[in-house]
C-alpha cells in the first residue's frame, strides 16, 4: 500500500523555490500542473511515500517559472536564456477513476 502524503504551501512562489531547490546540474527543468484553483506536483520518495504539494496558482498568465537573480520567483510566456525552468502546464480537469481504460476513454 503507498503512503500519500499532501503538503500545501502558502503561496506559488514558495513552490517554484521548492521545485527549483530540488533541480540539479543534470536536470535543471521541472514541471508543475495548475487549474485555475490549485497547482500542484507530485513526488515519489520511493515505493510506498508519494507526496502531493500544492499551492495556489499564479496571480497572472504563467507559462514558464524561474527564479530571477535577486532570489524572487518570476514567470514569463518564454522560456528564459540559460536559467533552471519549471514548465507550467495547464490542467483542464482531474478526475478519478480505478481503470486507466476507462481514463482514456473520457
Amino acid at each position: 500500500m503507498v503512503m500519500v502524503s499532501s503538503i500545501e504551501l502558502e503561496s506559488f512562489e514558495d513552490m517554484i523555490l521548492m521545485l527549483h531547490s530540488r533541480m540539479t546540474p543534470v536536470n535543471m527543468t521541472s514541471s508543475l500542473m495548475c487549474t485555475d484553483r490549485i497547482c500542484f506536483t507530485i513526488i515519489s520518495a520511493g515505493d510506498e511515500q508519494v507526496f502531493i504539494i500544492s499551492s495556489p496558482p499564479p496571480s497572472g498568465r504563467c507559462r514558464f517559472a524561474y527564479v530571477d537573480d535577486y532570489g524572487k520567483a518570476k514567470c514569463s510566456e518564454t522560456p528564459p536564456t540559460g536559467k533552471p525552468i519549471v514548465f507550467v502546464i495547464s490542467v483542464k480537469n482531474i478526475n478519478e477513476t480505478d481503470s486507466i481504460i476507462k481514463a482514456l476513454q473520457k
